[in-house]
């Protein structure tokens, strides 16, 4: 450790081994957050979600920031402890069958709404359809008409 001190005062640059395991430690953390709203998805439980999306932005920045540096310092990765490379190997293999699940989820989420408000919008259309109106003429007689005659119009998009 003291030789890597060394080497960061003298090339500026912060320890690759302190770098790796702060992006491991953000992808667990991550990962944890991803499995938290998937189960809140399946639950439909959408306040949890709505909690978690700010967390989950700062997640996501934190994680594109840290491989960017990653990435800036590819070619001395081969140097790196041999655990230390499996682990982070590991947590982002977990990490992507993490985040694949909860993709799945999103979108499972997203259909289902949409089914639930295509539903909706079809029993008002056949209630307002089969809804009876009813008016009088000159003469006062009453006259009965389908209200479908009368203008709708509704908003269809989500």
């Amino acid at each position: 450790m003291q030789k890597e001190l060394a080497k960061t005062k003298e090339t500026g640059k912060y320890p690759l081994k302190a770098q790796i395991q702060e992006i491991i430690a953000v992808i667990a953390a991550f990962s944890t957050l991803l499995l938290r709203e998937t189960e809140a998805l399946k639950k439909a439980d959408f306040k949890t979600v709505d909690a978690l999306q700010a967390d989950k932005k700062l997640f996501a920045r934190q994680y594109q920031a840290k491989i960017e540096v990653l990435a800036a310092r590819r070619d001395e990765l081969p140097g790196l402890d041999l655990a230390l490379r499996e682990k982070l190997v590991r947590e982002r293999g977990r990490f992507s069958v993490v985040l694949n699940d909860n993709m799945h989820a999103l979108d499972r989420s997203q259909n289902s709404v949409k089914r639930l408000v295509n539903n909706i919008l079809d029993a008002a259309r056949h209630a307002v359809l089969e809804d009876q109106q009813t008016n009088y003429s000159r003469s006062g007689k009453a006259m009965t008409y389908k209200s479908a005659s009368t203008s709708l119009a509704t908003d269809q998009r989500l």
